[in-house]
């Protein structure tokens, strides 16, 4: 096998991260690859898609992003597995910060593999990152207006290269200047999960896809926003029809193990709805997860805003 048996590459510094990513899924064919996202559902599917056997014969990538969420029980799981792989499947891990270098997971991809952490900037790096960042689509920065960035923007990697790729767009191969910087950059946002799925329980589409996609910066944050959405729905659709079987709000919550107010704003948002277009909700996101996960050629998202457009509306 021309790859090694497994990879972990992560840190805090995303772009390179999905950079390694998108180098690696680009050799193999698009039949030979699975693409997992860490979440609270996926149990062992990564080492039963490891385990599994390609159709078409030849090298297999199982990629997947997330691996900063793996449980103790998936990362045993795991190395496990690393200590007699399959031949020809290649275990791809991906992640952000908190994988320890010298942690379980790290030490055992280290023993089967390569193993590659890239670090963020720091608080004096952050300028000169963005002023590399510049230089490398011809644009000329200094560090007067990078820190002009730095400041509106705040020192968080993914803010910043979704802010540098946003300006870069505009001016192309000028050179920049604070004006510039001023227009265009947005300052930091706080946006709990609940405020997206306050918007889309008062069926306001505009604002649920504003406030959905104003903290996604890579593609790992599509698949979080989804699953949180696709939760939400799931959980609204439940309690609809404990309504519609006699139930009050206290039996809701009761079903859902959820507190007192939760209950109250869910069954609130489930009285917006008729079961059918929760229903349809359901499918539609599913359809959605299969798009952001390799199904589709449009950027995820733009897949996540016309899925919240169709889910939203009256």
């Amino acid at each position: 096998m021309s790859h090694k048996p497994a990879y972990l590459i992560a840190g805090g510094d995303w772009p390179k991260v999905e950079a390694a990513a998108a180098r690696l899924r680009s050799q193999f064919p698009d039949e030979a690859v699975e693409q997992i996202t860490v979440t609270e559902e996926i149990g062992d599917e990564i080492v039963a898609a490891c385990n599994s056997l390609g159709l078409l014969g030849g090298e297999r990538l199982v990629l997947v992003r997330g691996a900063e969420a793996l449980t103790a029980e998936q990362t045993r799981a795991i190395a496990a597995y690393l200590e007699d792989p399959t031949p020809d499947t290649c275990l791809a891990l991906f992640g952000g910060d908190g994988i320890a270098p010298d942690g379980p997971l790290a030490t055992a991809v280290s023993a089967a593999g390569d193993v590659r952490f890239f670090d963020p900037p720091d608080e004096k790096e952050a300028a000169r990152w963005v002023v590399k960042r510049f230089g490398e689509s011809g644009i000329s920065c200094s560090p007067a207006v990078a820190r002009r960035l730095v400041e509106l923007a705040g020192e968080e990697i993914g803010d910043l290269a979704l802010e540098v790729e946003k300006v870069v767009a505009y001016c192309g191969a000028e050179e920049l200047d604070v004006e510039t910087v001023d227009l265009l950059v947005v300052g930091e946002t706080d946006i709990k999960p609940w405020d997206v799925t306050d918007a889309w329980g008062r069926r306001d589409a505009g604002r649920v896809i504003e406030l959905a996609t104003a903290g996604i910066d890579r593609p790992d944050d599509v698949h979080r926003t989804l699953a949180q959405i696709a939760n939400h729905v799931r959980r609204v659709r439940r309690a609809l029809l404990l309504m519609e079987r006699g139930a009050n709000q206290a039996e809701v919550a009761k079903q859902l193990g959820m507190k007192p107010f939760p209950a109250k704003k869910l069954c609130e948002q489930a009285r917006r709805f008729s079961e059918a277009e929760l229903a349809d909700a359901v499918v539609r996101l599913a359809r959605l997860d299969e798009a952001v996960k390799g199904g589709s050629r449009l950027d995820p998202r733009l897949e996540l805003e016309l899925a919240l457009a169709e889910i939203s509306g009256e």
